[in-house]
């Protein structure tokens, strides 16, 4: 087991930079990318793995970059950051500016460490966890849970990954960890993730997430071309997306 949590160096960039694509359209990690996407209803979406306001996610973003660097161009907005993830809403009326701000502090490579941070804490290391439970081996599993959780959460809720995981193993009869074939598992994985981004529990997400199945189809695609080492170049090639990775 690697310090990357079963990858090495190359497949995590490879891993990331397919986040990337599905996240930000490009294989390069977007800081700076930020918007109010229509149809998911989380709020603004920032930075290299579409933190939230409503989530809570950019809170601890801004929070980590204002510890280091206390007169911010986001600090302003940490009141304002603090009730929308405590409340857990999607209002943008009192975030005038914000957009703005978080693209200029991407400029700065403390906010983007910042980023790195968070991601590792909250996204990274929750899945390596998952995966080292289920028993996963391969880079292209490990990586499919990464991508998981960056787009699903690590929530309680029916559309997060704790549940996928265990509607994986409901249909499956078990895990790698306790003898069921990887391959297996992985395909039915992925359309139950699939299926999930077609009809989320989540209504608030639906028109969001419905659009984005493709996501699912490319892992598929490359799990039927055998790649289970995540050996590059990985052709990313979707209705909405053409990339590839070296």
């Amino acid at each position: 087991m690697s310090s990357n949590g079963g990858l090495t160096p190359e497949q995590k960039r490879r891993a990331e930079q397919f986040t990337s694509i599905f996240e930000n359209d490009t294989i390069e990690l977007d800081y700076a990318y930020a918007e109010k996407v229509k149809g998911d209803d989380r709020g603004i979406t920032a930075g290299r793995a579409g933190f939230t306001t409503r989530d809570g996610d950019a809170l601890e973003v801004v929070e980590i970059y204002t510890k280091k660097v206390p007169n911010n161009v986001l600090a302003k907005f940490l009141p304002e950051l603090k009730r929308l993830a405590k409340e857990e809403s999607d209002d943008t009326s009192h975030l005038k500016g914000y957009i703005d701000a978080w693209k200029e502090a991407a400029k700065d490579s403390v906010f983007r460490s910042a980023q790195d941070q968070v991601v590792d804490k909250e996204y990274y290391q929750p899945s390596v966890k998952h995966a080292d439970e289920v028993g996963l081996k391969t880079a292209l599993a490990r990586a499919v849970l990464y991508d998981t959780i960056i787009q699903h959460g690590d929530g309680t809720d029916p559309d997060g990954l704790p549940a996928l995981l265990k509607r994986t193993q409901k249909q499956v009869g078990g895990t790698p960890k306790t003898g069921v074939d990887e391959k297996e598992w992985l395909q039915a994985f992925l359309k139950i993730r699939r299926k999930d981004l077609e009809n989320p529990h989540d209504p608030d997400t639906k028109e969001a997430w419905e659009e984005s199945v493709d996501r699912c189809d490319a892992f598929l695609k490359i799990l039927k071309e055998g790649n289970y080492d995540l050996r590059g170049p990985i052709h990313v090639h979707t209705p909405q997306h053409d990339a590839t990775i070296p």
